[in-house]
C-alpha cells in the first residue's frame, strides 16, 4: 500500500486500511530468546519502539521410564493433572498446548491424550508454560522461578521433570503497540511538512504486520516496516 499525502496547505489525510479483526487475533506475539541468529535480525526504519517483554515462554517436559507401559501412563496423568493444578493455582504462570514460538492451543482445550506420546520403553508428556515478568526482574530471575515452580510440582512415581532449552519471550496488547507506531508516523509526516516545507510525503507498508524482535533478554524491538519519502516544489 502507497500513502501520497499532499502539501500541509490542503490538509493532512491519514487513513491506513488495516485489518482490524486480523490485528484483534493477533494480540500476542512470542520471539525467541534463544539462539538468535544476528542475520536474521532486520534493520528497523526511523520509527520504532523498544519495549519490555511481558512473559517468557519455555517447554516443560514430564517423562517416565517405568518398565510397564500402562505404569507409565499413569505416572504421567498424575503429574500431567498435579502440573495443570499447580498454574491453576499460581499467578503469573499459564500452561497452553501447541508447538512453543509457533502455536498456542488454551490448555482448557488440551487432553492429556493430545500430548501423551510413547517411544520405545519411555514415554513422555511436554506443555508451554509463559511466565510472566515481574518488574525489575532479569532474565534469569524469570527461569530460577520457573524451575521453582516446576519443583513444586511432584511427578508421580517414576517420573521426572525437567524445562526446555530453548525459551521465547513474548507481548501482549500489540494492537494498541500498532496504533501507537502509526501515531508516530504520522507526527513524522506532519514534521516534514510542517517544520521542513515538504510538497509531497509518500508512505508505504504501513500495511504490513509490526515486525517484532529481540534486542536484549527480555527486551523487543517492534516497527512496522514502512518505507517514507518527501519531495520539495522548487520555489517560484
Amino acid at each position: 500500500m502507497k500513502l501520497v499525502i499532499l502539501s500541509a496547505l490542503a490538509g493532512l489525510a491519514l487513513t491506513v486500511p488495516v485489518a482490524h479483526a486480523q490485528e484483534a487475533r493477533q494480540q500476542t506475539v512470542t520471539v525467541t530468546a534463544s539462539q538468535i541468529d544476528v542475520d536474521d535480525l532486520r534493520s528497523a526504519p526511523a520509527i520504532y519502539s523498544v519495549i519490555p517483554a511481558d512473559f517468557v515462554l519455555v517447554e516443560v517436559n514430564f517423562q517416565s521410564g517405568s518398565r510397564d507401559a500402562e505404569e507409565r501412563e499413569q505416572e504421567l496423568k498424575a503429574s500431567y493433572d498435579r502440573l495443570i493444578a499447580k498454574a491453576a493455582a499460581t499467578n503469573g504462570f499459564e500452561l497452553s498446548g501447541g508447538d512453543i514460538g509457533e502455536t498456542s492451543a488454551p490448555i482448557e482445550s488440551v487432553k492429556f491424550t493430545d500430548v501423551f506420546s510413547l517411544y520405545g520403553n519411555r514415554a513422555s508428556f511436554t506443555l508451554t508454560l509463559s511466565v510472566d515478568v515481574a518488574a525489575g526482574e532479569t532474565f534469569d530471575d524469570v527461569m530460577a522461578r520457573a524451575n521453582d515452580f516446576l519443583d513444586s510440582v511432584r511427578p508421580e512415581g517414576r517420573a521426572e521433570a525437567y524445562l526446555g532449552s530453548e525459551q521465547f519471550i513474548g507481548a501482549r496488547n500489540m494492537g494498541t503497540r500498532r496504533d501507537a507506531l502509526l501515531a508516530n508516523i504520522i507526527a513524522s509526516v506532519e514534521q516534514l511538512q510542517s517544520q521542513m516545507g515538504a510538497g509531497k510525503v509518500t508512505v508505504s507498508g504501513l500495511e504490513s504486520r509490526v515486525i517484532t524482535q529481540p534486542s536484549g533478554p527480555l527486551v523487543l524491538e517492534i516497527f512496522i516496516p514502512y518505507e517514507m519519502s518527501a519531495e520539495w516544489t522548487a520555489a517560484n
